[in-house]
């Protein structure tokens, strides 16, 4: 942005010539800068879907664990239909996408 703006004022100046030159580089900044933009946007973007992914399956599996802790067997997490699956699971669901939907509104989106 230093250079950008050195070169520019040593630039414009010059008669005539300046400015189309000052212009030029503007318009072949403005374009790499939109480029540049579109790249991070992507970029962010697949890594928020990757950071939801791994959130939801951590999410699952710390239910899994804490209800096998609390003396459910795999069978009767696995059982359907069963207490996990009518009750904690829909209540942490229901939570998870509350979550998500106050991300998304804090995100703007």
């Amino acid at each position: 942005m230093l250079n950008y703006h050195i070169v520019g004022g040593l630039l414009t100046p010059i008669p005539i010539a300046g400015d189309a030159i000052r212009r030029s580089v503007d318009a072949g900044l403005n374009n790499h800068l939109n480029d540049e933009n579109a790249r991070v946007d992507a970029e962010t973007r697949n890594n928020m879907i990757r950071h939801y992914d791994y959130s939801e399956k951590q999410m699952y599996g710390m239910l899994r664990k804490m209800a096998t802790e609390r003396s459910l067997s795999k069978n009767e997490l696995d059982a359907s239909p069963g207490e996990y699956e009518d009750h904690l699971q829909a209540i942490t669901e229901q939570w998870y996408q509350n979550g998500m939907g106050d991300a998304d509104k804090w995100m703007g989106q």
